[in-house]
């Protein structure tokens, strides 16, 4: 996506919240869906505003958060169809270090459930090479 587009959806996604937490869900916006073909403003059910990312390939992305709270969290799935990849970033942070991600895979959530991985269980970048959807 063109990365002034992707900025202009990012800020008016981030318009209503305080300026620190703001400036922090835009960096995790232009961060992690920077990679997709499309972003675009979406509601949840429940009518709160949230991010949908696209892209041609099956990958598929989801940003939903107000700025308040500690983290916010960027689900993200494909190509593998059922496997889906939650990463929960500390908003508290200027880093926006991630706190966990969440696995949700179909061939073991009869076996084990959704998985959770912790930075300290691991090296971070193997992590994030391995979960992050290319």
């Amino acid at each position: 996506m063109d990365p002034e587009r992707l900025d202009a959806v990012a800020r008016t996604y981030t318009a209503s919240m305080t300026s620190i937490r703001g400036r922090r869900v835009h960096r995790l916006v232009t961060h992690w869906l920077a990679g997709y073909d499309h972003v675009l403003p979406t509601a949840t059910a429940d009518g709160t505003p949230a991010l949908l990312a696209l892209s041609s390939d099956g990958r598929a992305a989801f940003c939903h958060t107000d700025g308040r709270g500690p983290s916010a969290d960027v689900v993200t799935c494909g190509p593998t169809p059922g496997v889906t990849v939650t990463s929960a970033h500390d908003l508290t942070k200027d880093s926006l270090p991630v706190l966990r991600w969440t696995v949700r895979h179909p061939g073991l959530l009869d076996v084990a459930g959704p998985l959770t991985i912790t930075p300290g269980d691991a090296d971070r970048d193997e992590i994030e090479a391995a979960l992050r959807p290319r």
